[in-house]
């Protein structure tokens, strides 16, 4: 059993070595921004749509384009097991600002039902711990994406 737990997850951590460079930080956001509309344990088509969103004001992506990483990203969250491929990926491939705003669409899509689950919170909390982000800048982001609401 623990053998087929290693495997997997080298095959995991793998897989995420093996995202396209163009777009591998986009994966890896849509993947983390996936994780907190997963949080309540279901992922609605308007998450689905505010993932999207996410993808174009981040990182300038076409609606087409931004529909492909997404179901990319979909894809592959029916199998993962953990947020660090993802956070480590943007870690390696997004700037300081661009996790903020990462950091920022979280918290949207957490508010997208007016109601901020408490695994909502936490997964955002942890995504801004494994990047680096400080409390501070995850306080910021709660409040901005109050603001843009």
């Amino acid at each position: 059993m623990f053998e087929r737990l290693r495997q997997t997850l080298r095959a995991r951590f793998a897989s995420a070595d093996t995202l396209p460079d163009e777009h591998a930080g986009a994966i890896a956001s849509a993947m983390l921004l996936l994780e907190v509309a997963w949080a309540d344990q279901q992922i609605s088509e308007e998450e689905v749509e505010r993932v999207r969103a996410a993808l174009c004001q981040i990182f300038g992506l076409g609606e087409d384009e931004a529909s492909a990483v997404v179901a990319e990203a979909r894809a592959g969250h029916t199998s993962s097991i953990s947020m660090y491929p993802f956070t480590r990926t943007a870690n390696e491939t997004l700037s300081l600002d661009a996790k903020k705003k990462l950091l920022v669409n979280c918290w949207r899509l957490a508010s997208a039902d007016a109601v901020i689950d408490e695994h909502e919170e936490y997964t955002i909390r942890r995504i801004a711990d494994l990047l680096y982000l400080t409390h501070e800048d995850f306080i910021a982001a709660k409040l901005a994406a109050r603001r843009a609401s």
